[in-house]
């Protein structure tokens, strides 16, 4: 048998060492390859905006970049190997993403916006976009969560479903007009206050402005780049004030179909101003008062305690120390609520005030009409100051419209007759100020009067489509609480009217 020759062996031997090199170069460059593809992938990931969530089939974190660090909160380390959803949201919540996981490991991609809870505890709107993560085989393994923060959006969105609420309720509002020493004392109170944190309490009849003073606190204070946000607490039904209040989640109640987010969560940051907060039912007061004192509440239907930090305003023509003590609200919350009160005077109690007040509603009327501005002559001024004003400075603001309006045919008149408030009586009036304009219309009887008045009411619940409450309803139009309109309108046969208006 024939044997290969010894340096055919070595020959061969060389061969098999050299084919052994070449390998094992070529496996190192592989490695040194594939090892440089993977710190161009990580650079890539780490470079991009969003926050970049690779989890496994048990929704374990394998992997995540920097900028999930700066959205959640969380350090790289803590979140590698930690469920995603149970790291990120309330218990009651992983249900729903334990499906959603199902789905993406059967090929669903979904894209969804989400509030997730950081680990300071805040919570925090993000937009997820979720894709399944298939192996070299194509198989799913996991899941790739892009997370984009949208916080900032969202508080946007929520400042602009206030601002479109507030358009669709709007009314003229105007800086605050006059010189009159009991005006100048409001002016001064405002000054003091304004700057600090301070609760206030404004007090004073329908019509005197108070909505005017809490703007303009608000846009002295440290607060002005926030919201100012409103309620009137008088044009909220009863089961429906915690919701107004705090918010509500999707299916707390009939016809709550989505989310909703209440007046102390929107003016976080700002200024809640409480309009006519007399109204607020007693059994919700306890809610209001640990809120202002604790800053914390919940939405209606949803366990989560939220944080707010607001500062508060409120408004009444009521008194709400004897209301207190006839035990229709709390003394604790009136307590709370009049840390600074601040009483606006009637304008029957600033008269000097009235021909200022008339000539500014007069151009704002003009303007908002594109007429020519009417002229203000001394009988008119002598005619106004002689009024009481029952209904004060939304009174004569609603006078002086209805002039405006006329005056398109004619010269400047001002009907106060169409008014439901008396003159003053002739002893109060200075002798240079009568005016047989104010004096009562010859051969009108108690029945015309109660005609007139049934008319005028009337015409003006048509004109708000039977609408009694809030800043565009009928009460505040003609100057009556609106508990006295309704009255009215029950004796004079109305109702059914309201009803099938409303």
């Amino acid at each position: 048998m024939d044997h290969p020759a010894p340096a055919d062996d070595l020959e061969h031997l060389r061969q098999r060492l050299v084919e052994m090199e070449t390998l094992l170069k070529s496996q190192q460059q592989l490695e040194q390859m594939l090892g440089k593809r993977e710190e161009l992938y990580r650079t890539v990931l780490e470079s991009l905006t969003e926050g970049i969530l690779i989890t496994n089939h048990e929704s374990r974190i394998i992997y995540a970049n920097s900028r999930l660090e700066e959205i959640t909160g969380y350090p790289k380390d803590e979140m590698l190997g930690m469920v995603s959803y149970k790291l990120l949201l309330p218990e009651k919540e992983w249900p729903i993403m334990e499906k959603r996981l199902k789905e993406r490991l059967g090929g669903k991609e979904e894209e969804y916006e989400h509030e997730i809870r950081r680990k300071d505890g805040s919570m925090h709107w993000i937009r997820v976009r979720a894709t399944p993560y298939r192996n070299a085989q194509g198989e799913i393994i996991g899941t790739v969560g892009a997370l984009s923060c949208i916080q900032t959006q969202k508080d946007l969105e929520l400042e602009n479903e206030y601002l479109l609420s507030e358009i669709k309720t709007h009314h003229n509002t105007c800086n605050i007009v006059g010189t009159s020493p009991a005006l100048l004392k409001v002016l001064q109170q405002i000054g003091v206050v304004a700057p600090t944190e301070a609760t206030v309490l404004i007090l004073g009849e329908s019509g005197t402005g108070k909505e005017l003073v809490a703007r303009d606190i608000h846009e002295h204070s440290g607060r002005k780049g926030r919201p100012l946000v409103k309620v009137n607490c008088a044009s909220i039904p009863k089961e429906l004030f915690e919701s107004e209040f705090f918010g509500h989640v999707r299916g707390a109640f009939t016809g709550a179909v989505k989310d909703r987010v209440g007046r102390f969560e929107l003016a976080d940051g700002g200024t809640l101003f409480l309009d006519e907060i007399g109204e607020i039912p007693l059994d919700l007061q306890a809610k209001l008062l640990r809120v202002l004192q604790e800053g914390t509440f919940e939405r209606v239907g949803e366990e989560r305690t939220r944080k707010t930090n607001i500062r508060l305003i409120a408004a009444t023509n009521r008194d709400l120390l004897s209301e207190a003590k006839a035990g229709r609200f709390r003394l604790d919350l009136y307590y709370r609520l009049s840390v600074f009160p601040i009483e606006l005077p009637a304008l029957r109690e600033r008269r000097e005030d009235i021909p200022a007040l008339t000539e500014h509603f007069l151009r704002l009327s003009a303007k908002r009409m594109l007429v020519p501005l009417p002229k203000l002559a001394k009988i008119h001024v002598r005619e106004l100051m002689a009024y009481d004003w029952p209904g004060n400075v939304r009174e004569l603001q609603n006078v002086v419209e209805r002039a405006v309006i006329l005056a398109r045919n004619g010269g400047l008149r001002f009907d106060l007759g169409n008014t439901l408030s008396r003159p003053l009586a002739a002893s109060v009036v200075p002798a240079a100020s009568a005016s047989p304009s104010v004096d009562m219309p010859q051969g009108l009887s108690l029945a015309d009067l109660k005609a007139r008045e049934r008319e005028l009411i009337l015409a003006t619940l048509q004109k708000t489509n039977g609408k009694i409450y809030g800043a565009e309803g009928a009460a505040a139009k003609l100057g009556l609480k609106p508990t006295t309109l309704a009255s009215k309108i029950k004796k004079l046969g109305l109702k059914k009217l309201v009803t099938v208006m409303g």
